[in-house]
């Protein structure tokens, strides 16, 4: 082999090794804002509130349960919140988020007032049991307005399917004669679309700022009411495609129904802190 093949051989070599180095650096700002994928799993602790409203009697008089005071029913929980994020299309300014969550707190309580769920009344004095079921799947659709290996804004819209299930069972009173122990149910689901927009901010190569709110004001089918899923947090890229958060999360739902099984409301409420453990690639 010649000299000079031998140097063109070695040059071959060394521009090989340094654009594979150079593929593999570090990006200037936190990577989840230039990667394609980014996936979250983390333990919120939420400080639960719940004030549900069924049957025709308590929808007419306009009162409704608060099952956290009045039934007992736990209202601080630890919910598995899982998240993600694929960017696509030109210059990958689209992207399509999910989430999820899902929680069911129970309790038990020695009434202190007349409760009515269901068309029953339970009595005060009476021991009664509630239960509440919740799960919330977020598909969600949007494009950046503004991109760019610092920053990234955009606006969208997606769907949150609800699904939601109340209980509560213990001895019903009429005329102080017990009729024994009776149960009542109160659940719904249904999807309901919503629009939406993000911020993210990478003040530096390990560090993000990120929040989101969606929000929906509608009557659609059976139901009426609003929805405002937010959070705002702050990421650290502790390895190339690892990392950590620290986030608040705020889910509120204020919402009438109208349906044959079930006529009412509910006004229930999930907040507190998210700490999760981040991928991205």
């Amino acid at each position: 082999m010649s000299k000079q093949n031998l140097v063109i051989g070695f040059a071959i070599l060394i521009l090989s090794i340094s654009g594979q180095a150079l593929a593999q650096e570090e990006p200037d700002y936190h990577p989840a804002l230039s990667d394609n994928f980014t996936v979250s799993l983390g333990a919120f602790k939420s400080d639960d509130s719940f004030k549900i409203a069924a049957g025709d009697l308590t929808a007419l008089s306009g009162t409704d349960i608060d099952f956290g005071d009045s039934v007992g029913v736990d209202n601080t929980d630890t919910i598995l919140n899982g998240q993600l994020r694929w960017k696509f299309g030109k210059k990958r300014k689209w992207s399509l988020s999910g989430q999820y969550f899902g929680s069911k707190s129970s309790g038990d309580a020695t009434l202190d007032e007349d409760v009515e769920f269901q068309g029953l009344t339970f009595r005060e004095g009476t021991f009664v049991e509630g239960s509440v079921s919740v799960s919330v799947a977020r598909v969600f659709v949007g494009r950046s307005l503004v991109k760019n290996q610092q920053h990234d804004f955009g606006v969208g819209a997606g769907v949150h399917n609800l699904s939601l299930k109340a209980h509560l069972g213990g001895e019903v009173k009429i005329d102080d004669v017990t009729t024994g122990f009776q149960e009542a149910n109160a659940k719904a689901s249904q999807p309901l679309p919503n629009i939406g927009a993000w911020y993210n901010f990478s003040p530096a190569r390990k560090w993000i700022i990120h929040g989101r709110v969606d929000w929906i004001s509608a009557n659609i089918d059976a139901y009426d009411g609003t929805l405002w899923n937010t959070s705002v947090g702050v990421g650290y890229q502790a390895f190339r495609h690892v990392g950590f958060d620290l986030s608040y999360q705020y889910f509120n739902l204020n919402l009438k129904v109208d349906k044959d099984d079930w006529i009412g409301g509910v006004d229930m409420t999930y907040q507190g802190p998210v700490l999760g453990i981040t991928g991205n690639w």
